[in-house]
């Protein structure tokens, strides 16, 4: 009888004591997303608040006002595996301790299987930047570039019996890299996929919120750019990215550029119009979109009693490639080319109701307080416009037109387009 007794006090005792850690487990989890929330508040978001945030947007339950708020929230919206590859080695590290605990922590099934893979994909970057480790073999590459998610995965089973020896005698070492190397594109393939209908459960779910109705004719015609399986795997990719990009606009077209009230139907339209224009021109396939503001201090403009002051709205890209210094001369070559890193940025800014037309905007670098690693690029016009300015790589640019150096004001339009000097690679 005591025995029992002592038993079931002991169940009783972990019972509680998982209670316990489950529910400091959930404190750690809220206090995280609400770190996130208010570095993206104040202008300075880390890549893990992105991420989270579109996730709490996508599959959390939120109170209306609540996703209106979070969803007017100004932050980046490409797709993960491109975000990680804009990282050096420092901030890969922290980003990978982040992936980590959300992982640790999280018990929403979507959100899991979102972490698993950005693991994969952060972990991989790491490994590339720490060890120097070749990237994949030219032939590999020609294997799995272009290839979709379900492409991919019938690759691994392909693979996979050739390694267990069902297809007679092979290359153990050549197969097993491709092996290791499908975790890695499937990881991204994956990510990408989930990153979409992300965004577009956001989307819908911050309109329904915000007018209650969830009909978005954008994500109607994105559903039929969806992969499917008797199309070329090029051709899906190709629709794929369409679709993001769309999805990529509406959500921008959200999210306001101020506080300030709405300008006039006329204005929006010529807004909008301008953003629409540089969204359907043909870009890189190096190039994503860049749209994480840097904070500036608060400043009193001469002129703010006559004109409401408001931000501008823009369209930016940054630009990755690889970097061929004496280094990666020595450790990669075109075959096997090293970890890619920011070659330069292309920023379009709309000021359409400037006021003064004849005073262009203008631009300055300032210190980065927070990083010697990184600059401060402010732009500033004329009234109605306040200043808006972005966190980029302190590198030194190159000024020469012919090599894409870009400075002028045109219709309304600001453009701003350089890229960084560069040591080119010659055998």
């Amino acid at each position: 009888r005591e025995e029992e007794l002592s038993r079931q006090r002991r169940e009783q005792e972990q019972e509680k004591l998982g209670d316990w850690e489950r529910r400091e487990e959930e404190f750690h989890l809220v206090q995280a997303k609400r770190r996130a929330e208010i570095r993206i508040k104040n202008q300075r978001p880390k890549p893990i608040d992105v991420l989270a945030m579109n996730l709490r947007l996508a599959n959390e339950p939120m109170r209306d006002e609540e996703v209106v708020e979070l969803g007017m929230m100004r932050v980046d919206t490409d797709e993960p595996h491109r975000m990680v590859e804009c990282l050096d080695e420092g901030e890969a590290r922290e980003l990978a301790q982040d992936v980590e605990m959300y992982l640790s922590l999280e018990n929403i099934a979507q959100n899991v299987e979102f972490w698993e893979n950005m693991a994969i994909v952060v972990n991989v970057h790491v490994d590339q930047l720490r060890s120097g480790r070749a990237g994949m073999r030219s032939e590999v590459r020609g294997i799995l570039d272009g290839k979709s998610l379900g492409e991919l995965a019938e690759l691994e089973a392909d693979v996979q019996a050739k390694l267990a020896g069902e297809q007679g005698a092979v290359d153990v070492d050549y197969w097993g890299q491709v092996r290791e190397e499908l975790g890695v594109e499937k990881a991204k393939a994956t990510l990408a996929e989930m990153h979409a209908d992300i965004l577009e459960r956001r989307l819908q779910r911050v309109r329904k919120a915000r007018d209650g109705s969830s009909a978005d004719t954008a994500t109607g015609s994105a559903d039929t750019d969806r992969a499917e399986p008797t199309r070329d795997g090029s051709e899906v990719e190709q629709r794929k990215r369409r679709r993001l990009e769309e999805l990529q606009r509406r959500i921008l077209e959200q999210q306001p550029t101020s506080e300030s009230p709405r300008p006039s139907d006329e204005t929006r339209d010529v807004s909008q119009e301008m953003f629409e224009a540089e969204m359907r021109k043909d870009h890189d396939p190096s190039e994503s979109m860049f749209s994480v503001e840097a904070s500036v201090e608060a400043r009193k403009y001469a002129w703010q009693d006559k004109h409401r002051p408001r931000k501008p709205r823009y369209f930016n890209r940054v630009h990755t490639g690889y970097e061929w210094n004496k280094y990666n001369q020595t450790h990669y070559d075109k075959d096997n080319p090293p970890p890619k890193v920011v070659q330069g940025y292309k920023f379009n800014i709309f000021y359409p109701d400037l006021i003064d037309r004849t005073s262009a905007p203008t631009y300055r670098v300032e210190k980065d307080p927070e990083s010697d690693e990184t600059v401060v690029l402010r732009f500033t016009a004329g009234p109605p416009y306040e200043d808006v300015a972005f966190r980029i790589v302190s590198r030194e640019w190159e000024y020469n037109r012919r090599r894409g150096f870009r400075n002028t004001f045109d219709r309304g339009v600001l453009q701003l387009h350089f890229r960084f000097k560069r040591h080119r690679y010659r055998r």
